[in-house]
Parts: C-alpha cells; sequence; structure tokens
C-alpha cells in the first residue's frame, strides 16, 4: 500500500509534510509507513484517499490472478 500512497502523492504533486498535515498523521509516524516500516490502518488509508481525493481503492493492492 506504500508504493500506492506514494504513486498518487507524486501524481498530486504533493509532499508527505502536506500529507500529514491534511491527515492528522505524524509526519515521522507517515514517514516511516511510506518507507514499509509500518503498516497503514484502514483509518489511515481513508483519511489519505479523502486528502488526495481518490477513492480508497485507488490505495489498495491489485488483487492478484487466481492460482499464484
Amino acid at each position: 500500500m506504500a508504493s500506492a500512497v506514494v504513486s498518487e502523492l507524486e501524481r498530486a504533486d504533493r509532499s508527505v509534510e502536506w500529507l500529514s498535515v491534511s491527515t492528522g498523521i505524524d509526519r515521522e509516524v507517515l514517514a516511516s509507513k511510506l518507507h514499509f516500516h509500518e503498516d497503514f490502518t484502514m483509518v489511515d488509508l481513508s483519511d489519505i484517499a479523502t486528502a488526495l481525493g481518490v477513492p480508497v481503492s485507488a490505495l489498495a493492492p491489485s488483487p492478484r490472478p487466481p492460482g499464484r
């Protein structure tokens, strides 16, 4: 999910600092999550999606094809 968040953040031309302020997620905690050190919660993803103006599904990993 971190990769999807980073992609959407870059697409929106926004900074981690902006996302932190917009979501209320502490900047250091957010950075840790973006570097795969901590997991995002569903609340995090909802807040991030709202801030970026995208559906939560845009931040979820793509489903794997059957049989893999």
